[in-house]
């Protein structure tokens, strides 16, 4: 984790909070947050104008002359290209406005899976968007959780402060199991989950921890081959995963391990996209999961969702914001 933020300036009359739509109502909790902790700031939403053509414009509702601008967004809805071109613009209404500086707060960034040129004639989409945020100078700093790979922050020159998922799904499981994990096992989804599966066992006290082999075939599909490490058998198995998209490969993998004579299986995932049915084939098969709010969903959503368990990273986020906001904060202690 980059060394955080961290402004010279801590009156919270120098703060305000601009949201999006969809993360209108986690700014709100935010700032309920933020007031435990004896710092009160603005909050407003930012509208959309949309134009006959599809261009939109911000506006933003209050004048921010002066103050540091924490921008909440997320990079999905109503979906990832339109998005990333709301945060773009938004940022640049926010720097025109004459404010200090502007920290985006983004629970879930897309385009970060595009990390590499594994292939020819294809694009590095992650280094291209943060190409794209810096492009802004005022932008000074972003607060995310679980990138989906932690070296996407070398991507950025500004200061990143890419909190983890562990510390939510540890708290939250150590309630799920009642402090008993003597009969669960960590499973990494592929090895490249190894690492991240690996600290959540460490959290939870060291339980065992074993990695799927998997093959990728193609876009959301693969090929379950066998299980490398701690049986599953008679076993309650939690698989921890950064994403969930369309949930194919997930709930395959949670099918293999049950075959495989696992007791129970229990999905975690930081971000859930849920595209292509997911919903439907989570309800279907009988799946238990468990998803941050990174994407905001409604109460509604979740009380139809039967299979999916809400895991919030509110009170985790205001902690990072408040953090930023003191002299010598710091956010890497919140995930001690």
């Amino acid at each position: 984790m980059k060394k955080g933020i961290g402004m010279e300036m801590t009156d919270e009359s120098k703060f305000v909070l601009l949201s999006t739509r969809l993360m209108h109502e986690f700014g709100s909790e935010l700032c309920l947050y933020l007031e435990e902790r004896g710092m009160s700031i603005p909050h407003y939403l930012i509208e959309f104008t949309t134009f006959a053509n599809g261009e939109m414009l911000p506006q933003i509702p209050h004048t921010i002359r002066g103050q540091h601008v924490f921008f909440l967004h997320a990079l999905q809805h109503p979906d990832p290209n339109t998005a990333v071109m709301m945060m773009l613009i938004t940022s640049d209404a926010i720097k025109r406005a004459s404010a200090a500086g502007i920290t985006l707060v983004v629970p879930f960034l897309s385009y970060l899976r595009q990390d590499r040129k594994d292939r020819p004639r294809v694009p590095i989409s992650a280094r291209l968007l943060a190409d794209l945020i810096e492009s802004n100078r005022a932008v000074r700093g972003l607060i995310t959780i679980d990138m989906h790979a932690e070296q996407e922050q070398g991507f950025f020159s500004i200061p990143v402060d890419n909190l983890t998922g562990v510390t939510v799904f540890a708290e939250h499981l150590r309630h799920k199991f009642n402090g008993d994990f003597s009969d669960v096992v960590m499973m990494a989804p592929d090895f490249g989950g190894a690492v991240r599966n690996r600290r959540l066992a460490r959290a939870l006290g060291d339980i065992p921890v074993c990695i799927l082999e998997k093959r990728r075939t193609g876009p959301n599909k693969a090929e379950m081959l066998s299980v490398i490490g701690e049986s599953v058998v008679d076993r309650r198995v939690v698989m921890y995963e950064d994403m969930i998209d369309s949930g194919g490969t997930a709930a395959e993998a949670s099918q293999k391990v049950a075959e495989m004579g696992a007791r129970e299986v229990y999905l975690c995932a930081t971000h859930g996209i849920f595209s292509r049915g997911a919903e439907k084939r989570f309800a279907e098969k009988n799946i238990a999961v468990a998803c941050t709010n990174s994407i905001p969903r409604s109460a509604d959503y979740y009380a139809q969702e039967t299979w999916l368990t809400n895991v919030s990273v509110i009170p985790y986020f205001a902690d990072a914001i408040y953090e930023t906001t003191q002299m010598g904060g710091s956010i890497s202690k919140l995930s001690q």
